[in-house]
């Protein structure tokens, strides 16, 4: 039987992702123009990736198999394209991403994904 509670929960974790994803998407288009270049091949865009990344480490999530699942099971609407992702192609893309990491922070440290 599904708590109250949780139903609440849930829909404030989407809308904060969808903050969260809106933010990222606009700062990524400013950092990385021609970033959208190959977007229309990718099951997910690099602005999904990184959200998805930042949601793993606040979540506090280190098996990304377990996140993934997870991923699948409670925001499949709205992330369409990780539905059947693979947990090394997500590690790649994110190891890929870093290199925003530096532009993200103004130059700090930032976690590691």
């Amino acid at each position: 039987m599904a708590q109250p509670n949780h139903t609440q929960r849930l829909a404030q974790t989407e809308e904060a992702l969808s903050v969260l994803f809106c933010l990222i998407d606009d700062a990524y288009a400013l950092l990385n123009p021609n970033g959208r270049r190959y977007e229309p091949l990718k099951r997910l865009s690099d602005s999904e990736i990184i959200t998805l990344a930042l949601l793993q480490q606040l979540r506090g999530v280190e098996s990304e198999r377990s996140f993934l699942r997870d991923t699948q099971r409670f925001f499949s609407d709205l992330f369409p394209g990780v539905v059947g992702l693979h947990p090394s192609s997500l590690h790649r893309r994110v190891r890929k991403l870093r290199r925003l990491e530096w532009s993200l922070c103004g130059g700090r440290s930032f976690p590691s994904w």
